[in-house]
Order: structure tokens, then C-alpha cells, then sequence
């Protein structure tokens, strides 16, 4: 449903339609309950009004709105309440050429060095261990002790791409248990850590539920839906 029509006759400009004041009234409603009905009216016209007057603008102007959304903020304020205290002529706020303010940044403070940057990073960082992200893990030595896998088959499957080693420390790799059945890899699994090629990225998204396939890509895997796992991490990463 548009949302203006071109106003007949000689009259320039927009006119919002009844059937979108209509919606606009509605939703506003339904997302401010408090509003009273008086309110609820003089909000949805100046919401329309909006609306109206911004379908005019050309395609840059509109940007330069989007790009300056809180100067639009406290311009609209101040319209509102200039329109709401005078009986006057409407505080003229823009116009195509002129815009409300001219104003410049206040610039960037001074620049840190390397290391004063990833202190302060650290300082705000929380240290979260691999297990309580990825679930259980466990080392080359461990997989070997309880699947009797050895360390270079391991090491082929992780550079094929068959099995995902997260970096744990400087250089120790561990592996989430889960993509292990009965020993050996999931299938498909080569197949999704290709197109998404992060270890980290592709492991977050392996057991992250995702509705479209109905669960996991890693439990789809495992139930053989192979080609609709593929196809979602091509939509979403390829």
C-alpha cells in the first residue's frame, strides 16, 4: 500500500492516504499504549507530515537525513514545540538548499599507540573459556586416547577440512567433541568449513539453531540433510 498520493488540482506537494494514516494510527497504538487518543492523533500527523514531506526530497538529501538522524531529532523538537506554544508562523526548520545547522565535528582525540590500545581493549574484555562457547574439547591426545585416532590422521582430517580445530592459547589446537561420530568426522563437514573457512566462525555457526533448516547445521549434518546445510552456509557466507 502507497503510503502519499500526489494532492489533486492545483495544490503542490503530498497527501497522506486514509487507508496509511489508517496503519500509521495503528501502529503507534499498538507500540504506545499509554497514549492518550489526543495524542496518539497529533502524533500520527506529524508522522504522516514526515513521511510526506521527506518523499520529496531528492535520493542524496534523504542520505544526508539518515546521516544526521540525531541533528533530525532535536530539529523535529524544536518544531514541535515552537508549533505547540505560537500562535505565530511554523518555525521554518530546512529547505532543499539550507540546511538546519552548519556545524564541524570535533575531530578525533589524540591517536594510542599499539599497546596502549590493546591494554585499554583487555581492560574492557571478559575472558570466556572455549568450553562454555563451543561445548566440550579436547586435545589431540585426548581424541587419540578415547577413539584410538591417531595424531596424523587427526592432523590430515583438520587440514581438509574435515574436522575443526579451535586455537587454544599461542598454538595448541583443541577439538569440539561434537563433530566427532563414532570416531570419525561428520559428513559434510569439509564441505561447510569451505565456504566459511573461519574455524571459529564456522564452529559458531555449526551449533547455533537455525530455523530455516529445522536446528543446527550440526545436527543436520548428522541426520544426513547434508546438501541443506551446504546450501544455508552458501546463503550465508558464500
Amino acid at each position: 500500500m502507497a503510503l502519499i498520493a500526489p494532492k489533486s488540482g492545483s495544490e503542490s506537494g503530498f497527501a497522506v492516504k486514509p487507508a496509511a494514516m489508517h496503519d500509521i494510527l495503528e501502529v503507534l497504538a499498538r507500540h504506545n499504549p499509554g497514549l492518550s487518543k489526543t495524542a496518539l492523533k497529533a502524533t500520527g500527523k506529524v508522522v504522516a507530515a514526515i513521511s510526506a514531506a521527506t518523499a520529496q526530497l531528492t535520493t542524496e538529501q534523504q542520505r544526508k537525513i539518515v546521516a544526521h538522524e540525531n541533528k533530525l531529532a532535536e530539529a523535529l523538537g524544536a518544531v514541535v514545540a515552537d508549533l505547540a506554544s505560537s500562535d505565530g508562523p511554523p518555525l521554518t526548520v530546512m529547505n532543499a538548499e539550507r540546511p538546519v545547522e552548519i556545524s564541524q565535528g570535533a575531530g578525533l582525540n589524540n591517536l594510542l599507540d599499539m599497546d596502549e590500545g590493546r591494554r585499554r581493549l583487555a581492560a574492557y574484555a571478559t575472558p570466556v573459556r572455549i568450553e562454555d562457547w563451543a561445548g566440550p574439547v579436547a586435545g589431540p591426545a585426548e581424541i587419540e586416547k578415547a577413539f584410538g585416532t591417531k595424531r596424523s590422521t587427526l592432523h590430515d582430517w583438520q587440514k581438509r577440512g574435515a574436522v575443526i580445530g579451535l586455537l587454544k592459547g599461542e598454538r595448541k589446537h583443541v577439538f569440539p567433541l561434537a563433530q566427532f561420530v563414532d570416531g570419525r568426522p561428520v559428513s559434510g563437514m569439509s564441505d561447510v568449513t569451505r565456504i566459511i573457512g573461519n574455524p571459529r566462525a564456522a564452529w559458531q555457526w555449526l551449533i547455533q539453531p537455525k530455523p530455516s533448516i529445522g536446528g543446527t547445521p550440526l545436527d543436520q549434518l548428522k541426520a544426513g540433510k547434508i546438501d541443506e546445510v551446504i546450501t544455508a552456509a552458501g546463503r550465508d557466507f558464500g
